[in-house]
């Protein structure tokens, strides 16, 4: 089976760890990196464990890239794109089975019955959860967190290269291309909340519940990990296929971590060991390392609240070809400022570090507590400044 993941150049060392897992317990696997930025000068792909390297400019094409690229985040871009990547590696290698895994994951078992489920389904997707939460904190760190970010976790889908498979991938394509925004109050989550209609949609999609697939810290409520790194590792009996080790870069892993293990239980020396392999394959030299879209052409760094007022402003995204030039710089620090940024982040980041400041452990609490402090005094300005309008 053929595998792609979608990154800019500071998830390299992550998606060099997919990479690596995957080929040691999937021999056959053939490996392809969608990138939406620079390659290190020095990546070699001949030393490396990819078999493709796809650049996401080669392959998105709209009336004017430059826009497109300016108007999403990074985490927004790198979804963006995972629709026509799929079509585009369908289209230019002819494979007949295509899965999708996040950079963030460790393959620890075989995967090949997904082959056979794509035997019988064109579509395979994983739940953030099967199971009902057990306790009001489940409830509200789970299933409406689940309500809020979708149902599906889009770390993981599976097409077959068939006429319903391609159906799928070019209706959600056509919404990424679009609507690939985190935009939570207007019902938009990156690429995963369009998967919550893909059940009364396509009938051809199978919702994968097997628990040994996309274990990550949304669900471990249910799903114990056992064994080590010598003897293999099982959930709930069974082979661990794969592990999302979501949010390492932010802390809310550990964070989150803590509420259902102890240290030195197996679920943490499994996170231990792969943040070591992270570090062994280049976490320090690339991991804080800004994509390319980032800046404006004269270094100077884009705010959110610019791509969010380029995006918005159908008078601005026409007038400007080039967003990334000195004109709509100069434009946007002016007209941005004035508006004071966007509400909606802004309540976002105070409400995320929030929360990680009151689960948190004490080494990271003052760290969240501070964040949490400076969001929650911009929204009060941004909000006098609203009302004195």
């Amino acid at each position: 089976m053929h595998f792609f993941t979608s990154i800019t150049t500071c998830y390299l060392p992550k998606a060099r760890v997919l990479a690596s897992t995957l080929k040691q317990h999937n021999p056959d696997a053939v490996m392809h990196l969608v990138i939406a930025d620079d390659l290190p000068e020095e990546f070699d792909l001949g030393k490396e464990d990819f078999d493709y390297v796809w650049k996401a400019e080669d392959f998105i094409k709209t009336e004017n890239n430059d826009k497109w690229f300016f108007a999403h985040t990074v985490v927004e871009l790198c979804t963006a794109v995972k629709g026509a990547a799929a079509l585009h590696i369908l289209e230019q290698t002819g494979t007949d089975k295509l899965v999708y895994l996040d950079p963030d994951i460790g393959v620890f078992d075989d995967l090949s019955p997904l082959s056979d489920m794509l035997d019988k389904n064109s579509v395979l997707i994983t739940p953030h959860q099967v199971e009902p939460a057990v306790c009001t904190r489940g409830i509200i760190d789970e299933e409406i967190c689940s309500l809020k970010h979708g149902v599906y976790n889009f770390g993981f889908f599976a097409v077959k290269n068939d006429e319903n498979g391609l159906r799928f991938l070019n209706w959600w394509n056509d919404r990424l291309m679009e609507f690939c925004y985190d935009d939570i109050p207007n019902g938009l989550f990156t690429d995963q909340k369009w998967g919550d209609l893909i059940p009364a949609l396509f009938d051809f999609a199978k919702v994968v519940r097997e628990p040994e697939y996309n274990v990550a810290t949304w669900n471990l409520a249910t799903r114990k990990i056992s064994g080590n790194e010598i003897d293999g590792w099982k959930v709930n009996g069974r082979p661990l296929r794969f592990y999302h080790f979501t949010g390492f870069d932010s802390g809310a892993h550990r964070a989150m971590l803590a509420q259902h293990a102890k240290e030195g239980d197996p679920v943490w020396n499994l996170s231990l060991m792969y943040e070591q392999m992270m570090y062994d394959k280049g976490q320090k030299e690339l991991g804080k390392k800004a994509f390319k879209y980032a800046f404006y052409n004269n270094g100077e760094k884009i705010r959110k609240e610019e791509r969010l007022l380029f995006r918005k402003r159908q008078d601005v995204y026409n007038y400007f070809d080039n967003p990334f030039g000195e004109e709509c710089r100069m434009w946007m620090q002016k007209n941005a400022e004035q508006t004071g940024g966007d509400i909606v982040v802004l309540c976002k980041n105070m409400m995320k570090y929030k929360f990680l400041y009151k689960v948190s452990l004490f080494s990271c609490r003052k760290k969240y507590k501070e964040k949490y402090k400076f969001y929650k005094e911009r929204l009060s300005r941004m909000q006098e400044i609203v009302n004195a309008a």
